[in-house]
């Protein structure tokens, strides 16, 4: 052999017996050696504990799924257990999230080109607890150790971060929100194989392309200080970062009496793209809705919708809310329509066009403070239950409760409303109504609030200012053609005798003394 040669030889010999050192030791390392400092870095990073408390290691073996040469690298697969993550040192409790174990394979070839490529990862029992506390502190905001710099002047990394898949036995999130007075916990499962998302929403949901759902979830517990129950389904990590493939939810939640229905679609999940879902809620009251929803809606009696929710959650304006084409009743008045809440600023509007072919005049008691119609029960039930009182008389007809108007001013609203056929009392000959609703920074406008009566009709405009305490009101109201005969039936005339007195109503019948 040459002497090139030999050198040569020398040469890859001491290259292979390096790679077989630094594999031995890092196969015989114990990595439990770097816990302290991956503790201490991770805490300072997140402002917050950190602790692997268990056994760190790592194992290696070859990804069989690789083709070529590549199958022959070994990928190392890391385990830890008993890992804690701690609270911000405003947030009495102690430990946010705890994990019994967790392991994970990593991709060595993919850090060649700056790509951190998890294919998978296995939590054992996750564990997460969040909190708000009553003067709006959060655990789940993260404030990292570089946070105070430049964000501009921040060079962006040059590294990525791929995660494929995420697996675990059993989940456990709780929930506990002094604000809302919540107390919720939330148990995750997985369902074993993937289900198809028509097989659970069905063949005609509107909804297109949606990833099959993987795990399954029920929450019990406590919102706003009423029970608090539900189950559900959601997809998997294939479907959650895809931009195009919707992530399939669906849910059926009970807050007291108010039950929500939710199945369809997320779209771009990691950046809150949008919402495409079919909504159906029923209830005692709407009003209940504006502790869920932030809606601010009146009391009315039992009622049940069924439509379409298109949300766009990054909007220029702010989130923006479709509730297409809803069909449903309140109490027995059919309602129909469009509606649209936008999260604008200074205050979020409500938009939209109700009409109802078949209304219920006893259903608009609630409305007004008067507890009539179908459920009025119910609903007076409702408001006990949020600690409003009702002091309406039982001679009375026309309404004695004074106009709630705290709320008036969290939101706008401009809404049209048509009934078409209005079923009343034969003491009340009433025929077609429509009003055009709008609230603007507490105070309420009715122009018009129009609508037949006993052969003629009624034109208003009423506009109640409820910024003001008392609240102060002005009508504008404009009749014409009313048909004096068809508004007092149990009235006769005698058209010998001049005006007054040619018109005479049957007394009052006597009280019944008991």
């Amino acid at each position: 052999m040459s002497r090139t040669g030999k050198i040569v030889s020398w040469v890859a010999g001491i290259l292979v017996l390096l790679i077989v050192v630094i594999i031995v030791v890092i196969a015989t390392f114990d990595w439990n050696r770097l816990k302290p400092t991956i503790n201490q870095k991770v805490s300072t990073e997140l402002n917050r504990p950190f602790a692997i408390r268990g056994d760190l290691g790592i194992d290696w073996a070859r990804n069989r799924d690789e083709a070529g040469w590549r199958r022959w690298v070994p990928w190392p697969q890391i385990h830890a257990e008993d890992i804690m993550l701690g609270n911000p040192p405003d947030i009495a409790d102690v430990t946010m999230v705890h994990l019994q174990r967790v392991d994970a394979t990593l991709s060595p070839l993919s850090l060649l080109h700056k790509e951190l490529f998890i294919p998978w990862i296995k939590l054992q029992r996750p564990d997460a607890r969040l909190i708000q506390t009553a003067d709006k502190k959060n655990n789940w905001t993260f404030t990292l150790a570089d946070s105070g710099k430049d964000e501009k002047s921040a060079a962006p990394s040059a590294w990525s971060f791929r995660l494929d898949n995420i697996l675990f036995d059993q989940g456990q999130i709780r929930y506990r929100d002094a604000i809302n007075r919540a107390d919720v916990t939330v148990q995750v499962n997985p369902l074993g194989k993937p289900v198809p998302y028509t097989q659970i929403a069905g063949g005609n949901d509107q909804q297109k392309g949606a990833g099959d759902f993987v795990f399954g979830w029920q929450a019990k517990g406590t919102y706003n200080n009423e029970s608090l129950s539900g189950d559900g389904k959601i997809g998997g990590m294939l479907s959650l970062r895809s931009q195009n493939t919707p992530f399939p939810i669906q849910a059926d939640l009970r807050n007291g009496s108010t039950r929500v229905q939710v199945t369809g679609g997320l779209q771009d999940p990691m950046n809150l793209g949008g919402l495409n879902v079919r909504l159906r809620f029923s209830g005692d009251t709407l009003a209940n809705l504006y502790g869920l929803t932030g809606v601010l809606l009146p009391d009315t009696p039992p009622y049940e919708t069924d439509g379409h929710l298109i949300a766009k959650f990054s909007g220029e304006k702010g989130a923006v809310y479709r509730y297409e084409k809803f069909n449903g009743h309140i109490g027995d008045s059919d309602i129909h329509g469009s509606l649209i809440y936008s999260q604008v600023k200074p205050r979020p509007t409500l938009s939209g066009e109700l009409t109802s072919e078949q209304l219920r005049m006893a259903d608009l008691g609630p409305l007004i403070g008067v507890d009539s119609g179908k459920g009025s029960e119910k609903t007076a039930q409702a408001k006990a239950r949020r600690g409003e009182k009702s002091n309406q008389p039982a001679d009375r007809v026309l309404p004695h409760d004074k106009f709630e108007t705290k709320n008036w001013d969290v939101m706008d609203a401009d809404v049209k409303f048509s009934g078409k056929r209005i079923e009343h009392s034969n003491s009340l000959p009433l025929s077609d109504l429509y009003t055009h609703l709008q609230l603007k920074n507490g105070d309420l406008l009715l122009d018009p609030l129009r609508f037949g009566v006993a052969g003629g009709n009624l034109n208003s405009t009423i506009r109640l200012e409820g910024d003001h305490s008392p609240m102060r009101g002005r009508v504008d109201l404009h009749v014409r053609k009313l048909q004096l005969r068809q508004l007092f039936p149990e009235c006769g005339g005698d058209e010998e005798q001049p005006w007054p007195a040619q018109w005479r109503c049957q007394p009052l019948p006597a009280p019944v003394t008991p």
